[in-house]
């Protein structure tokens, strides 16, 4: 309902009752949450994200090295909420202004890190780290910022995700060459298994121009609108739809991860099968 670990409520009542849910614990969901947090994990690991900083207080000095172009983002948000081109600051004066307005507005740390002006891409991974199996990455999608308007610039901001939407400015799967499609996969899956995801999620990256390939954020809970007649696309299903399935063969598999992890059934068995040796707590 509120706080900086909110996606965490549901899996922690879940826990305490004894139900079985779908997707990552209360853990890796508050984790996923907080952005700082979740930089840390990825940086100990030795995955390359962007430099960056934790501000609590306007006046608080710039970390030696850290260097403009920065962006400002709430440390603890999602859907790109109070994220748009003007949080990309290139001086002092500009940062220190929006860092100001950020703290009065969001009441909570903000996250400051160079700003990778390049590619971005997201990544939808589907299964776990179980025995011999791993998760399943599914094509890779790209933003496309040249369809957006100028004043939105190239970040994939609020007003980019609420106003300015539209499914033509997201090529799935990404046109990218093979060593990139690897490099890309390896990162989301490492860091998948180093944020201890589980049976589903959706982890952003940026390209530079040199090439380095960089950790934005993981979506532990990632949308899955999907309305075509409106185009209302998430990210996710998306990727589905691009790798030949349905939406609802994207809700199967992510169930079916779900329960091959809790050992509930094999679900390779009929649904008779699966009646007769499911637990009492399943109805």
């Amino acid at each position: 309902m509120r706080g900086e670990s909110r996606e965490s409520q549901v899996p922690a009542f879940c826990e305490m009752l004894g139900i079985p849910y779908v997707g990552s614990g209360i853990m890796a969901n508050a984790i996923g949450l907080d952005k700082p947090t979740t930089k840390m994990i990825i940086e100990y690991h030795g995955l390359k994200t962007a430099p960056f900083q934790v501000f609590t207080a306007p006046e608080e000095p710039i970390r030696r090295g850290l260097g403009y172009p920065l962006i400002l983002k709430p440390s603890h948000e999602g859907s790109s909420i109070g994220i748009n081109w003007d949080n990309v600051v290139n001086d002092e004066e500009a940062f220190r202004k929006k860092l100001e307005e950020m703290l009065l507005t969001y009441g909570q740390p903000i996250l400051v890190e160079r700003f990778i002006d390049g590619r971005e891409f997201s990544v939808g991974l589907v299964g776990n780290y179980l025995g011999d199996e791993e998760p399943t990455v599914l094509p890779v999608l790209e933003v496309d910022f040249s369809g957006f308007p100028p004043e939105l610039g190239r970040v994939l901001g609020q007003k980019a995700k609420s106003i300015f939407d539209d499914s033509s400015n997201y090529k799935c799967p990404a046109k990218i060459d093979d060593g990139l499609r690897r490099r890309v996969e390896a990162h989301a899956k490492a860091s998948f298994k180093a944020l201890n995801c589980l049976d589903w999620a959706r982890l952003d990256y940026r390209l530079d121009a040199d090439g380095g390939l960089y950790f934005l954020e993981a979506n532990t809970l990632p949308g899955i609108d999907y309305d075509v007649e409106r185009d209302e696309l998430s990210f996710y299903p998306m990727m589905w739809v691009a790798a030949g399935k349905t939406y609802d063969d994207m809700v199967r598999e992510v169930i079916q991860a779900a329960l091959r992890r809790y050992g509930i059934f094999d679900t390779g068995k009929t649904k008779s099968q699966a009646s007769e040796e499911k637990p009492s707590y399943i109805t």
